[in-house]
Formats: structure tokens, C-alpha cells, sequence
């Protein structure tokens, strides 16, 4: 693809990149727009932008944008790096460039996006029939009672602490609680983050661990609608 300015523009997508990913797009679109048009007024003869997963958990993806300027001499365009750098810092990520006379600058965006969010789903007459009837599922709603209520409420004081023995133990209780309810993807879930938290805590990894505390109280809550208040 021919650009305005002369060169030939590329575009390189990575088949493992998440349709829908959860993350500041206008502000990318911002640092990008800058840096490409940085690289098209420096006269290269081609600019390419590549778009790299290099990371991908049950949190979610970190994502590389590299915008590559293939030209003989290097010509830094330094206020549009230094105006798109400060964008990319503020949203938390980080940027780098690469240059070298013989084959053109390299700027690598790196930024981290969350997975798109799936509302958690229990088919409460499945569960019912499974359990045996309306004293089963009544027994099985005040377990979960007792077991996550305390637990949810806890656990802006437990992110506020450093380790990660402590919310381990939490998702593995919480987890198990929904299991018990028959939410077995969001069950899963849990496990999952359980074991990504052996590679470190990190911003994008606490984000996903609110959003399983929230689904886990919304499972809570469409269970509770099924049994009376004055049988709890």
C-alpha cells in the first residue's frame, strides 16, 4: 500500500491476537498515529507495523506494536518518540526504540490488555435437578453463603498486601465455593489464576482477579434470587 508521502506501507497482524482485547485503544491509536507519521515525514521507503502477542495468560495478552522504517540513513523524528512515549507511560506501558543505519529505526509499543469479559452463566434448574430438588439447592445457596460473602468483602485488603500466598489461598476457596454451584468454567478461572500467580503479581493479573470476584458474587446473587431470604 502506497502512503502519501511516498513509501509503502506494510501491515503484519498476529493470528494469536484476541479479537475484542480490553485496553485504552484511543490512546494507542494516538501514540501510533504519531509514530507513523513521524516515520512517513522522515522519507523512508517503506514503514511497516507489526502487531506481536508476546505474552498471552488467563489475564490477558501483552501486545507488541513495532512501527519499522526501512530506509538507508537513520533520521530519529525524536518529538514525534518523546510526544508518543509520554502517551504510552501514562497507560502504564512501555516504549523503545531500536535504530541502526542499515536497515532503518525500529519503535516497539508495549502494552498489556485485558481479555474481553464473558458474564458468568449458571443454569439454575440444571443445578437444582442435579442437586436433587429445592432443599438441596437451599443447603448448596447457604454454603455459598457462608463461604463467599466474607471472602469477597475481604479482598480489597488482600490485594493491598504484597505476596501471593494469601490470594493463592483465596481463589482456591472461592473456586471451590463455585464449584460446589456447578460454575464450572468461572471455577475454572479461578484455578487458573491461582497457578499465574506463581509468575508474579502485576497490575493486569489484580484487574483479573476482581473481575472473578465479581463474577463470583453475581453467581452468588443468581442463586440467592432462588431461594426465599426468610429460608436463609
Amino acid at each position: 500500500m502506497a502512503h502519501a508521502h511516498g513509501a509503502v506501507f506494510d501491515m503484519e497482524v498476529d493470528p494469536a491476537l484476541v479479537q475484542e482485547l480490553v485496553g485504552p485503544a484511543d490512546a494507542l491509536a494516538e501514540a501510533l498515529s504519531l509514530l507513523l507519521d513521524g516515520a512517513f515525514r522522515a522519507d523512508a521507503d517503506r514503514v511497516a507495523l507489526h502487531v506481536d502477542v508476546v505474552s498471552d495468560d488467563i489475564a490477558g495478552q501483552v501486545v507488541h506494536f513495532t512501527v519499522a522504517e526501512e530506509r538507508a540513513t537513520c533520521a530519529p523524528g525524536d518529538a514525534h518518540v518523546r510526544e508518543a512515549t509520554a502517551v504510552v507511560a501514562a497507560l502504564g506501558g512501555m516504549l523503545h526504540t531500536e535504530r541502526c543505519s542499515d536497515i532503518g529505526d525500529r519503535v516497539i509499543v508495549e502494552l498489556a490488555f485485558d481479555l474481553p469479559h464473558a458474564p458468568p452463566c449458571v443454569d439454575v434448574d440444571a443445578l437444582r435437578s442435579a442437586l436433587g430438588g429445592e432443599a438441596a439447592l437451599r443447603e448448596v445457596v447457604i454454603a455459598l453463603d457462608r463461604a463467599l460473602s466474607s471472602d469477597i468483602a475481604d479482598l480489597d485488603l488482600l490485594l493491598q498486601r504484597e505476596g501471593i500466598a494469601h490470594l493463592q489461598a483465596w481463589l482456591h476457596r472461592v473456586s471451590g465455593a463455585l464449584g460446589m454451584a456447578e460454575a464450572s468454567e468461572l471455577s475454572r478461572i479461578g484455578l487458573a489464576l491461582e497457578r499465574e500467580l506463581e509468575n508474579g503479581r502485576r497490575p493486569r493479573l489484580d484487574r483479573a482477579i476482581r473481575r472473578f470476584a465479581e463474577d463470583a458474587a453475581r453467581v452468588f446473587r443468581m442463586l440467592r434470587e432462588q431461594v426465599p431470604n426468610d429460608r436463609l
